[in-house]
This record gives structure tokens, C-alpha cells and sequence, in this order.
């Protein structure tokens, strides 16, 4: 297997986390926020890679705002989750100020909009991951959990988990999330979130008095 490097960067307002996995070839994309897409062009340029895919940990347009215009330039799809799908439209799930704040008004449409399932098997940059469904800080949250890596996008970071006080969250979807998928985890799988700092599993389910509070 080619060697697979990922990149991460942080992009807009609320310090978003966008990851560009590169297979030596093209890439996948997971979450570019506002301001992400030259961010990644320039490292196209400079590479010579070419886009396969833009993939979506949810809906929140601090995570989407730039999701469609990379795609759309490379016609390359773009995925989400059928439950957040529709945060894209107007940038909905978050408050009227973060709307603005976003420019959700002129935010585009993504071309080629395809749809993650739960236990769905997805290529990212070469190598196999699980979409897991994960509702609670939005309807379609999902975590992307491979052998080594899982992107849990805003569902849990160092220390914390996502907001659950959102329009559309769900404090008891939430939970049973924390339960039945993060606490499954494999311990040694490095967790690559929405947020701030890498970690792992093994340091949250020690550490993270959310997932402390569920034993």
C-alpha cells in the first residue's frame, strides 16, 4: 500500500479542524471549514494532486462552509450523512449569528451530494474505514473509524464531547452515543476530532469525565 499522509489544519472562525489525507495521487478531504479551500488548492498546486472527495463528519457550516465550492471546482462529491444533509441547504443547525457570521447566504450547493450509512465501508485515501452513526450534537453525526485512526468530528475531543444545546442536538441521543460506539472503541485507535488536540481512546476513556460519568 502507497504511503498515506494527513494533514491537518484549522480553518475559520471556530477553529475547525480540516484534515487532507494524500495518497500520493489525489485526495479526500474531511471538513473544510471556511477559508479551507485555498488552504488545499495551494497544496494541490504544489503536489500535483488531484481531489477524489470531500467527506463530512456533520452538518455544522463551521465544518461545511467550504465543502461544496472545493468539491463543485474538482467535480468531486461530496459526502454526508442523510440527516444533516439538510444543514447544508442554509446553513442550518447552528444560531442566526453563526449563519451570518459564516455567510451562510452564499454558501453553494455541492453538485454531486452523496449519502453515508451506518456500518458503510468508505475508502479514505487508500485505506478502509466504518461510518458509524453517531446522533446527539447533530441528527447525523458520524464517526470514521479505521484500524488505526478515528475521525470522531464533534462528537468527542480531548476531555469534552460536542455541544448538545444546538437547535436539532439531542442530550439522550448523545449519551447512547457515548455508550454504544465511543465506549466500543478499540483504546489504541488515535482519535483525529472536530477540535482542538489529538488523542486517543485509551486517554479518553481514562481521562474524559463525560465518558467517566457512563462506567
Amino acid at each position: 500500500m502507497a504511503k498515506v499522509d494527513i494533514l491537518g489544519f484549522v480553518a475559520g472562525p471556530y477553529q475547525t479542524n480540516c484534515y487532507v489525507i494524500d495518497d500520493g495521487a489525489k485526495l479526500t478531504v474531511i471538513d473544510p471549514g471556511m477559508r479551507a479551500q485555498p488552504v488545499v488548492e495551494q497544496f494541490m498546486r504544489e503536489k500535483g494532486r488531484t481531489l477524489e472527495q470531500v467527506v463530512l463528519t456533520h452538518g455544522h457550516i463551521d465544518h461545511t462552509r467550504d465543502a461544496a465550492a472545493l468539491a463543485n471546482a474538482w467535480s468531486a462529491p461530496v459526502w454526508i450523512h442523510a440527516d444533516d444533509a439538510f444543514m447544508l441547504e442554509a446553513g442550518d443547525g447552528v444560531s442566526e449569528q453563526s449563519k451570518v457570521l459564516f455567510e451562510a447566504a452564499s454558501m453553494p450547493q455541492a453538485n454531486d451530494l452523496r449519502y453515508l450509512e451506518h456500518a458503510q465501508s468508505i475508502e479514505l485515501g487508500g485505506q478502509t474505514f466504518e461510518v458509524r452513526h453517531a446522533p446527539g450534537h447533530s441528527p447525523g453525526s458520524v464517526l470514521f473509524v479505521g484500524q488505526q485512526l478515528c475521525f470522531s468530528g464533534d462528537v468527542v475531543f480531548q476531555g469534552s464531547i460536542g455541544r448538545t444545546d444546538l437547535p436539532q442536538s439531542d442530550p439522550a441521543a448523545m449519551q447512547e452515543t457515548l455508550r454504544a460506539e465511543v465506549l466500543q472503541l478499540d483504546p489504541a485507535l488515535q482519535i483525529l476530532p472536530g477540535h482542538g488536540a489529538a488523542t486517543t481512546a485509551r486517554a479518553e476513556f481514562a481521562q474524559n469525565p463525560f465518558l467517566q460519568a457512563l462506567k
